[in-house]
């Protein structure tokens, strides 16, 4: 599909506009972060929104969320030299992967009938052994499941 065609469907769908326009907000909002901040940091933190006259930002570092709170009164001169009037920076610690960073999905890890019966047999040949014990838990786990 060509991109005016997406775009005249997302202004003519108020949802999407209304999406779309605080997408780019965002997106301008995160330049602006990022344009304020000493090379060394960039990339490590993220502009997540705005309370009132703070600008929220979120990192995965304690270390950055220090670092961050100690530059507070530079990063506000920095921002205002950006064209972007706050009061305050907000530091959140996020836990979780960044909202736009993937997540990897969990494998597949169940075994078929006869890998298990092959396991059993390799566990029957060994001698007693740390190797034997954790193959008979691992059968037991898999076919009790």
């Amino acid at each position: 599909m060509h991109s005016r065609k997406i775009a005249s469907f997302i202004d003519r769908t108020p949802n999407l506009a209304r999406l779309g326009k605080l997408a780019a907000a965002l997106r301008e909002l995160q330049k602006t972060w990022n344009d304020s901040l000493p090379d060394e940091l960039k990339g490590l933190s993220e502009a997540v929104g705005g309370e009132g006259g703070t600008l929220v930002v979120a990192t995965r570092s304690s270390a950055v969320a220090a670092k961050l709170r100690q530059m507070e009164t530079r990063l506000l001169i920095n921002l205002a030299k950006n064209g972007l009037e706050v009061s305050a920076i907000k530091v959140r610690m996020q836990v979780e992967l960044l909202p736009h960073q993937a997540k990897n999905p969990k494998r597949n890890l169940e075994l078929g009938e006869s890998a298990l019966n092959a396991f059993s047999s390799a566990s029957e040949q060994l001698p007693d052994s740390p190797l034997k014990q954790a193959l008979h838990t691992l059968l037991a786990k898999r076919r009790q499941s």
